[in-house]
């Protein structure tokens, strides 16, 4: 007859608990990738049908979209290097939603401004309405990308052919 081992309570707790972890880190490296969290801006560029692009918070952005897991978002982008004071700049706070199957997320914009002067996107008329923005994964990439072939009903202006807005998850 085989000895019997013998594992005592605490030391089955420790077992159960470390298998719950590693199947819930199977589940999480299978599940989608989420929006929720924080976005640094690396481009907010618009491509002209005419080949030239437009960066209109310059080579190296500053700014970050951070959308929390309670369904809000906030926005700020500024220029930089900044040309003025004070700087391009843009900002906005709601709420969102996403659509996976369509590929989209949708800005209820609460409140906005937009930098003294400023030349960028006209935000403040966004507010009480529901701006759709296209998005896809790229690694750490979120990419949001307006074309017209997946404007999602928004209006491009004339000759311009896409605008890319991408962010890499701050971690």
């Amino acid at each position: 007859m085989s000895p019997r081992i013998v594992v005592d309570k605490p030391k089955r707790r420790c077992h159960t608990a470390f298998i719950l972890f590693l199947l819930s880190q199977a589940l999480w490296a299978q599940s989608p990738p989420s929006i929720v969290g924080t976005w640094r801006v690396v481009a907010f560029e618009t491509h002209n049908t005419d080949g030239t692009v437009i960066k209109e918070f310059g080579d190296n952005p500053l700014g970050y979209f951070i959308y929390d897991g309670t369904g809000h978002l906030a926005i700020q982008v500024m220029e930089n290097p900044a040309k003025k004071d004070p700087p391009v700049s843009f900002a906005y706070f709601g709420t969102y939603r996403v659509d996976a199957a369509k590929g989209i997320v949708v800005h209820h914009v609460e409140g906005a401004v937009e930098g003294d002067g400023s030349a960028g996107p006209k935000v403040r008329q966004y507010i009480g309405k529901d701006e759709l923005r296209p998005f896809r994964f790229e690694g750490d990439h979120l990419i949001i990308e307006i074309r017209r072939t997946n404007n999602a009903g928004l209006t491009l202006p004339e000759g311009v052919e896409y605008k890319v807005r991408e962010m890499v998850r701050v971690r």
